[in-house]
């Protein structure tokens, strides 16, 4: 009979940036030598991929993964302000959870996957920071400044629609889709770019591509330049980090299965 994982709500850091957490407990007689890291979007797209990545962390777990899926400082439930928050803080905040995940488990090897923003802070993070064995990354945002302009054309897109008056506020502060975006961000934001970006020959990594745009082929002609071992997916799958008509959230189930398989393979 199969059990499934145990899951544990807790807080951790220090001080008054303390992270909100879910470690997702592996079966124990399947238990690996790696653990993985979560790393989630930002603001609504945050919102609408959690179910997604809870059922990725869960299917992870039941084969022997131990795993912390995470809200960064200034998201979810996570202590601190949007405002306050940044790429660096961003950073910071996955280094915080794999020394919690290796302190919890004794486990040194850590496979990080990132989905959007999450991927491109997953993927600095890796090329930065020892002990990181693979890498997956899931539509992943290569340009900062791209990134800006997407989620802008989207909040127009809102502001047009018959819901607009559920996401439009009195403010001097620029908002997409009911969450702020300081001047701060925006900046930090805007000056990610994947691409100049060297990463560490030594790791195994993982593109899994949902639609089709031209920086991901930039950012694996990179990977090639750059020595990287990589492989690449593209599948037919739903963009699930975007509003649905009927406010349901996607579980894009081909991708999560080949992602599990993917995690296994390298451990």
């Amino acid at each position: 009979m199969k059990t499934a994982s145990s899951v544990l709500p807790f807080y951790f850091g220090s001080g008054e940036k303390q992270l909100y957490g879910c470690y997702h407990a592996p079966r124990t007689e399947q238990s690996r030598n790696c653990g993985v890291v979560i790393c989630q979007p930002m603001g609504h797209e945050y919102i609408y991929c959690h179910r997604a990545l809870r059922q990725l962390a869960t299917r992870l777990a039941d084969v022997g993964f131990p795993v912390l899926r995470f809200d960064f400082y200034g998201c979810g439930d996570s202590s601190g302000d949007l405002d306050d928050a940044g790429i660096s803080q961003w950073l910071q905040d996955i280094s915080t959870s794999i020394t919690e995940l290796r302190s919890r488990t004794g486990i040194r090897q850590i496979c990080l996957i990132g989905v959007r923003l999450g991927a491109a802070l997953s993927f600095i993070t890796a090329a930065e920071e020892d002990g990181i064995t693979a890498v997956v990354l899931w539509d992943p945002v290569v340009s900062g400044n791209a990134y800006i302009e997407e989620i802008r054309l989207l909040q127009r897109e809102a502001l047009r629609s018959r819901l607009k008056s559920l996401w439009r506020k009195e403010s001097s502060e620029e908002e997409v889709i009911g969450f702020p975006l300081s001047v701060g961000v925006r900046t930090a934001i805007g000056e990610l770019n994947l691409l100049t970006i060297a990463p560490k020959t030594s790791m195994r990594m993982l593109t899994v591509q949902s639609e089709e745009a031209a920086n991901y082929d930039s950012l694996n002609h990179h990977l090639r330049r750059r020595g990287v071992q990589f492989d690449h997916q593209q599948l037919q799958a739903p963009k699930i980090w975007l509003p649905t008509i009927d406010g349901s959230l996607l579980v894009p189930t081909q991708i999560l299965r080949s992602v599990v398989s993917w995690t296994c393979a390298q451990s």
